[in-house]
């Protein structure tokens, strides 16, 4: 996939920035008018943003404004299915989580915007770079320091290994997996977003084997989503379901596996 993707910059003063993170991708680096490559990691003065040039579309991460925010603030708080999924009850710690399959961060940054400590684990560096520069840009945004101080984090490895790498000391009570899958629905935004992840990084191939991990790491729990009307990821069948308009949580609950 790397051979589709350069590093590009917006202004002569962004020359060196870029060039010291093509290196550290190892990838070439253009300037943004260099359409050679279909997609660019392009750096513009307020953000680094992974562009499309044949479909003349771009996405960045942001965690302080836009989308993001809005689900913060109007998403349903404890009572969405997201946060039932996870196990998120009154009177009880909000569970520490390992989203294994962080993406650009919506829904881990959703579960800690209810409370919960969260790691996120991105594999790809080009997908992690831009989760990387929006926790950046947050880092001085006072809410956003609530998050960090409770534990908002990012790693960019292999979820599979990390997770087989976890101490015993240090097992998450759930483990988060969102799987990439094809993109049916209709929203503009959420299509655009899926279209260029997709074109990145095709269709998640290790799934399975994921789960198998997630399943003998997490402490109390592990989540998968999944579109409605899909069929279960091969394993263990999972303990309930939480469905949402469009989305169905398979929960696999630790305790009543053993059983």
């Amino acid at each position: 996939m790397k051979k589709h993707v350069s590093v590009s910059y917006t202004g002569n003063h962004l020359q060196d920035t870029a060039q010291s993170l093509a290196q550290q991708l190892d990838l070439n680096c253009v300037t943004a008018g260099d359409t050679s490559s279909s997609l660019q990691l392009n750096l513009t003065d307020e953000f680094i943003e992974l562009r499309d040039n044949l479909a003349h579309s771009a996405i960045h991460v942001d965690f302080i404004t836009g989308t993001l925010c809005h689900r913060k603030q109007y998403g349903g708080g404890r009572g969405q299915a997201i946060a039932r999924a996870i196990g998120l009850k009154p009177g009880t710690a909000p569970p520490e989580i390992l989203d294994a399959t962080a993406g650009l961060g919506k829904d881990a940054f959703v579960l800690a915007c209810l409370g919960c400590p969260v790691t996120m684990i991105e594999r790809s560096p080009i997908v992690a770079t831009l989760v990387a520069d929006a926790l950046e840009r947050a880092k001085d945004d006072a809410d956003f320091q609530v998050l960090h101080e409770q534990g908002f984090k990012l790693i960019q490895a292999n979820a599979r290994d990390y997770i087989l790498q976890v101490d015993e000391a240090f097992r998450p009570d759930v483990i988060y997996l969102d799987p990439m899958y094809p993109e049916k629905k209709k929203s503009a935004l959420v299509k655009k977003n899926m279209q260029i992840l997709q074109k990145l990084l095709g269709q998640d191939e290790d799934t399975d084997e994921l789960l198998s991990a997630a399943l003998n790491c997490a402490r109390k729990r592990v989540v998968v989503k999944r579109p409605k009307g899909t069929t279960t990821i091969a394993g263990p069948k999972p303990t309930m379901a939480i469905e949402s308009k469009k989305t169905r949580y398979d929960v696999y609950v630790i305790k009543a596996l053993k059983q």
